[in-house]
């Protein structure tokens, strides 16, 4: 498989949908959490309800380009742009040596505070959305795209939640 085969096009952008849409519902549906993350940030109160509701729409909307990305490239830029934002801020956030016990961007569990892992794993996912821009190969989908389509998801998605695991334990481990 190369950079510019649809059955990668259709993993990235289906998979990064994927995040970005159930990231953006988390914070949606636990509203009042997702204040308190901000406030960690340091967000000015008037800002805190703006960016409340505005970062998940983005992320919704965002996700929604995703989808069709793969026609119309020009729209993963958001989420590229969406990624490199919450990844300056964890690296500022990391910089500074800010004592935020958890940066917000996980599904529950474990809390993460901002660290050099999540940074590279944001710039690894802000790679997978460039890689969206370019063009993709004119070639026919054959049953078995599908079938590797399916697995590589199911793999992708536990390859993410064993790197989000290791990142939760490793900050528990230091922190003792």
């Amino acid at each position: 498989m190369v950079i510019d085969d649809p059955l990668v096009h259709f993993a990235s952008a289906g998979l990064l949908a994927l995040l970005l849409g159930l990231g953006g519902i988390q914070k949606l549906r636990n509203r009042a959490a997702f204040v308190q993350v901000l406030e960690r940030y340091g967000q000015a109160r008037g800002s805190r309800a703006v960016l409340s509701v505005l970062l998940p729409a983005m992320e919704l909307l965002t996700a929604a380009g995703l989808l069709a990305s793969v026609q119309i490239p020009w729209l993963a830029a958001p989420a590229a742009l969406l990624l490199a934002l919450y990844t300056l801020v964890l690296a500022i956030s990391v910089w500074r040596g800010d004592a935020i016990e958890d940066c917000g961007c996980h599904f529950g569990g474990r809390p993460q505070p901002p660290s050099a892992a999540l940074i590279w794993r944001n710039l690894l996912l802000i790679g997978l959305a460039l890689n969206l821009l370019l063009p993709v190969a004119v070639r026919p989908l054959v049953w078995f795209d599908a079938l590797t389509l399916v697995f590589l998801s199911i793999s992708a998605v536990a390859l993410y939640g064993l790197a989000h695991l290791l990142i939760s334990n490793h900050a528990a481990l230091r922190s003792l």
